[in-house]
């Protein structure tokens, strides 16, 4: 919990600001996920380096997601860190990363092992085609 805490404060994150240590801890003993009304259902950047093509992937999981009427996160504070997406219904979380190997798969497992389930969408594996990454990420999203 610290750790993720010093990290959503590090890097400034518009989806937790103004949830303080307090409420964040409360709702994730709760819920399992720091997600208030304020920050539900939009669609927030990271405020780091993501790529172009990172946040078009974020935003088709999101739009997608949002069609299937789901309640829905984005850069969300999970037990064991800040997930790109997730959707809150199911407490599936998305993770769009670049160059994914097996030890990055691993890593990411570990760390979201408090989530039912997640999928990891190596971005870098994807046309840049935004018809050909709508289609592909139709098919991961359950």
């Amino acid at each position: 919990m610290k750790f993720v805490r010093k990290k959503v404060l590090k890097y400034g994150l518009s989806s937790q600001r103004r949830v303080p240590a307090f409420k964040a801890k409360d709702l994730l003993a709760e819920k399992g996920m720091v997600l208030t009304e304020r920050n539900k259902n939009c669609l927030f950047a990271h405020n780091s380096k993501e790529s172009m093509k990172h946040w078009i992937v974020k935003c088709v999981i999101f739009k997608i997601l949002r069609e299937r009427q789901r309640l829905v996160g984005t850069e969300i504070e999970v037990d064991g860190g800040v997930v790109d997406v997730i959707d809150a219904d199911n407490f599936i979380g998305y993770e769009i990363e670049s160059k994914l190997n097996k030890k990055k798969i691993k890593e990411k497992v570990l760390q979201f092992n408090s989530l039912k389930d997640l999928f990891l969408i190596d971005i870098s594996k994807l046309s840049n085609d935004l018809r050909n990454i709508e289609e592909y990420v139709r098919n991961k999203i359950v």
